[in-house]
């Protein structure tokens, strides 16, 4: 794996591996590798963390030393300037900083991989729903997505960016066991990590979200935004999330489209609010026009 496809993590601990001991050492890291659910996808193994991020092993490691860091109220060691690959009212994440955002935000290419859904029905399910998702955010801020479905039938196991430099991501089934509806990526993941991941669970028709909407909340880490409920002002039994190097990009919004449904929060239909449009647009500016 080239320097360009690690994860951040991954380049902490090779620069500085006597960190992988620290954080192995954690109370925090007992407590994930206890708790957090393991998941196999493709050739590699996760953890899912808050809900729908997912970390390798390196990438627990440093989710453990940020936490344990924030326990502790004081700054770890590595102290990195970037943030998890895997996983904003709105809470956008910092890179130095500055948020994290597409540098072309107008050519957001992906694929929704045919061959690994199965059945058609499903696939032409996610197909349309992508279409009103990617729509939505269209509509909020300055960003393009564009559908590429001459390579819908390429292979699931392919890289998108492999296939096509032109391609941002995939979107693909994968039998998680329920364990997420739907996954993503942030702006930070390395090019075989960008992918939108649906859990059979997706097309359960007891499903109490929308899956428009679920879709929407995905979209909403792809362009860089983290969950709404780890922040200053939400409710104390929200889920509680590593909450380094993130930035508040507007004041805290209980109906977010990256909220979750806790302490009073979040919607079922997941729709994108006018406070998520404000601070999407301050990061990507207004929508395209013409």
């Amino acid at each position: 794996m080239t320097t360009s496809h690690m994860t951040l993590a991954g380049r902490v601990f090779m620069e500085q591996p006597e960190l992988i001991a620290a954080a192995e050492g954690t109370s925090v890291f007992t407590d994930l590798t206890t708790r957090l659910e393991p998941v196999q996808i493709g050739g590699g193994f996760y953890y899912v963390a808050e809900g729908d991020l997912l970390l390798d092993g390196d990438e627990l490691r440093l989710y453990a030393l940020r936490r344990e860091a924030a326990n502790n109220d004081a700054v770890p060691d590595p102290a990195p300037s970037a943030p998890l690959e895997a996983s904003a009212a709105l809470t956008g994440i910092s890179v130095a900083g500055r948020p994290a955002r597409w540098e072309d935000p107008t050519s957001l290419h992906y694929c929704v991989l045919k061959d690994s859904f199965p059945s058609d029905d499903m696939y032409h399910t996610v197909r349309g729903n992508m279409a009103a998702a990617t729509r939505d955010w269209q509509a909020t801020c300055g960003v393009h997505f564009r559908h590429r479905p001459e390579w819908d039938k390429a292979d699931p196991a392919a890289s998108p960016p492999g296939l096509d430099p032109t391609l941002l991501f995939g979107v693909r089934f994968v039998d998680a066991q329920g364990k997420f509806y739907a996954a993503a990526f942030f702006p930070t993941s390395p090019p075989p990590r960008r992918r939108v991941l649906i859990d059979p669970s997706y097309f359960d028709p007891a499903l109490r979200f929308d899956r428009v909407g679920i879709l929407r909340h995905e979209l909403g880490h792809v362009l860089g935004f983290r969950h709404e409920h780890i922040r200053n002002g939400a409710p104390p039994d929200c889920p509680n999330e590593e909450e380094g190097n993130v930035i508040d990009l507007t004041q805290y919004d209980p109906r977010s489209v990256m909220h979750y449904f806790c302490g009073g929060g979040g919607t079922s239909d997941l729709q994108i609010t006018d406070l998520d449009r404000a601070g999407a647009r301050k990061l990507y500016g207004p929508p395209i026009t013409g």
